[in-house]
């Protein structure tokens, strides 16, 4: 006690009672302290543990997805070979001998003669089927491989995309290969024990890269009937490591391949590395595993090893990644534990000794506001979380629809939906699903699918096949609209890239959800604001899908010159830019026009005619709507130019001269003030908030907020505040109201939120104030 009194001498005022409290409040902030240690050393010890469970689950998974890539691969060439067991050249080719056999009753000349026509026609089988291999790029565009042809047993010949000739002629022309190992490599190609296996080819290339398998599949075994043919696949270990991108290796770790029979088939690891991992097949295979993981310790390494078994041919997949690699994550959390510790021991000291020394009332009033204070936040952060979704799909919609009015907001909204400030190229998918068997039913969709659910559906199995962020516009039911982009260097692969997703999407909910699917995309637009184009085309070119064709690109579309391209959507779309003073925008649309129309349908006069009548008629909509501000002279200028000779020329200036006219009346200065004098005038209504504004100016609520920040320096909740307690103190001052009723003239729903905000800004409650002045006259 004599130690507390010390350092916390009591007042000469000051009652036992208070005193005893103190000792109560030290007691309970050092226990409080102690059980924040205690939380502390737990957290860190479940943080460290779901770490670890976490990377091991990622490494499984990771591993899980590469097996079946790579699975994917393999069954990929079979099904190669198959097609090709259906093509009668290449069955006669395979079964030729490439020279005729002696027949009795023919004399030696005929003989010869039968053999050169055999051999002939041999050659003229062979180089068809090369050039129609050559023609097919099915396997070189979906396989990790260098080269791949068929070895026929009967004529020992090879054919492929780029040889028709014989093996060992094909061998010797491979500067690469070793002259020496012919016989061993033809070999190979003969014996079945080599089959269905991944070969290294380090004893027959004499070149410093060895870094190549060869893997050979025995066609007879893909067939009802036996034809001598092997396929052989040429891999690289480079292209074959990229069906196990994301995977962790770590400095000493590795992916291990054993078939069946425990004989290691392929070996991948980090090259860079300064030693190769270290490791036995047979020890892996006798691992205690749980949950797929075991410890494996080999000399001085450790390593965590994760196992997989490939679905298509028993395979076993072993990754071996250093403990360290799973350890790494955990050092900030060391750092952080620690730095917890000090900080909670410093805090807690003076926290005990701050509030040990002030009255009980404060704190508790304190709390009081504070609780308060985190409800408020609490409630706005839930409605701006509600919000945020609505507001990122409106955003999409708006660019989709082209009723965004400016660069600047298109910055913002780029800024919002996190979509990178890099040079992207942007387009359009636009889907529509459709029931595969059976009537749909009202709110229903493909085997009574409700439409919630199929939307919940498509938006999961878009982020599985296109990826994430997914920005999506759904324009009708069972219609949806993606907003996709690219960097510049994949501009030309991007429509396929697309295509063999689609594809694949397509698959996935046929078979899981009987749902056909059809999608069409535009063309890439340079731009986000003019992802509008990308929009119309992507639903034009829907519809041209089939049952056959589930994916169409716009730029596929024969133009048909009987028929001009204006659509209602572009004429609406025109009246908007003109109408908002968007001259860039107003400019590209016209340029859409004349591509479509003049480029490439190269219409005829009388449909030329047509086409310039259609706009003429868009632009006198909008020459009526001109705003009241407009000079005589404009508008008599314009009157002026629609009675001369239409040309397309003619069409383009009169909506330039329009779209400056606009322009002018949709400043944004103009547009602030403009909203400022709304606010002044309209601060009294409780209902006045950012949605009522928006609406009322027909702007995006984000927009507004951020363009009367950037005029007034303010949020519009300050401003608004701002104007309602300066009109409240004026009130307070200079009038006998009753002040219980005060809120309700300044546009407060409830009396405790107006207090709080007056004595936030004034620092006293409105009958302090008042009486304050009242002392004072």
């Amino acid at each position: 006690m004599k130690l507390f009194d010390k350092l916390f001498p009591r007042k000469m005022t000051s009652s036992e009672d208070n005193h005893s409290l103190m000792i109560k409040m030290v007691t309970s902030y050092s226990i409080f302290l102690l059980v924040i240690l205690v939380m502390a050393v737990f957290l860190y010890t479940a943080s460290v543990g779901s770490i670890r469970d976490r990377q091991e689950s990622q490494s499984r998974s990771l591993l899980s997805s590469s097996v079946q890539l790579f699975d994917k691969d393999l069954n990929i060439m079979e099904v190669f070979c198959r097609q090709l067991l259906q093509d009668n050249t290449f069955t006669r080719l395979a079964s030729s001998e490439g020279k005729a056999s002696s027949q009795d009753g023919y004399s030696s000349l005929n003989n010869e003669n039968s053999q050169n026509e055999s051999f002939s026609s041999f050659t003229l089988l062979g180089y068809a089927m090369k050039n129609q291999l050559s023609t097919n790029v099915y396997p070189d565009y979906l396989l990790p491989i260098n080269e791949y042809y068929i070895y026929l047993n009967n004529s020992k010949y090879i054919i492929s995309p780029n040889y028709f000739k014989s093996m060992s002629a094909y061998y010797s022309d491979r500067y690469s290969f070793n002259a020496s190992k012919l016989g061993d490599w033809l070999k190979e190609h003969e014996n079945s024990d080599y089959y269905g296996r991944f070969t290294p080819l380090d004893n027959f290339l004499t070149t410093a890269s060895r870094n190549t398998y060869l893997y050979l599949l025995d066609m007879s075994d893909l067939s009802y009937r036996s034809l001598p043919a092997v396929a052989g696949f040429i891999i690289n270990k480079e292209k074959l490591a990229t069906r196990f991108e994301g995977i962790g290796y770590g400095q000493d770790g590795c992916v291990v391949a054993v078939d069946q029979n425990g004989i290691q088939q392929f070996l991948l690891y980090d090259f860079t590395a300064k030693t190769p991992p270290v490791y036995d097949v047979d020890s892996l295979g006798l691992l205690n595993y749980n949950n797929d993981i075991a410890q494996y310790n080999s000399g001085e390494r450790r390593y965590v090893v994760t196992t997989q078994i490939s679905d298509l041919n028993g395979w076993q997949f072993y990754l071996l990644q250093p403990q360290s690699y799973f350890t790494m994550g955990t050092q900030k959390y060391r750092l952080f534990f620690l730095a917890s510790i000090l900080a909670a021991f410093l805090l807690g000291g003076y926290m005990i000794f701050f509030f040990s020394r002030r009255n009980v009332t404060p704190i508790i009033r304190l709390g009081q506001e504070l609780h308060e204070a985190v409800e408020v936040q609490n409630q706005l952060q839930e409605v701006v979380d509600k919000q945020k979704p609505i507001i990122r799909s409106s955003y999409v919609r708006q660019l989709l629809l082209g009723t965004v009015s400016s660069e600047d907001e298109v910055t913002y909204m780029k800024e919002y939906l996190d979509i990178p400030a890099v040079k992207l190229y942007y387009n359009v998918l636009y889907f529509v699903v459709y029931n595969n068997s059976g009537e749909v039913q009202d709110g229903q969709t493909a085997d009574g699918i409700a439409v919630e659910e199929l939307n919940a559906i498509m938006m999961n199995a878009f982020k599985q096949y296109l990826g994430e962020p997914l920005y999506c516009y759904i324009p009708a039911e069972r219609s949806y609209a993606l907003l996709l982009s690219c960097e510049a260097d994949r501009e030309n692969s991007f429509i396929m890239q697309l295509q063999e997703a689609v594809v694949h999407l397509h698959d996935f909910l046929l078979d899981t959800y009987s749902v056909w699917m059809f999608a069409g995309v535009g063309k890439n637009a340079e731009g986000l604001i003019n992802a509008w184009e990308a929009y119309q085309q992507a639903a034009e070119a829907v519809s041209y899908t089939t049952k056959n064709y589930i994916f169409f690109p716009y730029e596929f579309i024969k133009k048909n010159s009987n028929a001009f391209y204006y659509p209602p959507e572009l004429s609406a779309k025109l009246i908007h830019f003109i109408t908002t003073g968007n001259t860039t925008q107003v400019v590209e649309l016209f340029g859409l026009i004349h591509q479509e129309n003049i480029e490439e349908r190269s219409l005829p006069i009388n449909l030329l005619k047509f086409l310039l009548s259609d706009i003429r008629n868009t632009l006198l909509r909008a020459r009526f709507t001109l705003p009241s501000g407009t000079k005589e002279e404009t508008a008599a200028l314009l009157d002026e130019m629609f009675g001369e000779h239409l040309s397309f020329k003619l069409c383009e200036d009169i909506a330039m001269t329009l779209c400056k006219q606009f322009a002018l009346e949709t400043d944004d200065n103009s547009l602030a003030s403009t909203i400022e004098k709304y606010i002044k005038d309209n601060y009294k209504d409780p209902s006045l908030c950012l949605n009522k504004i928006s609406d009322e100016f027909q702007i995006s609520e984000s927009y507004f907020s951020h363009m009367f920040k950037e005029k007034t320096g303010v949020n519009f909740s300050v401003y608004l505040e701002n104007i309602r307690m300066s009109e409240a103190a004026e009130l307070v001052r200079n009038n006998d109201s009753n002040l219980s009723e005060l809120y309700i003239s300044v546009g407060y729903n409830n009396p405790s939120s107006f207090r709080r905000a007056f004595k936030k800004t004034f620092g006293i409650v409105p009958s302090s104030m008042r009486e304050s002045v009242q002392n004072h006259h």
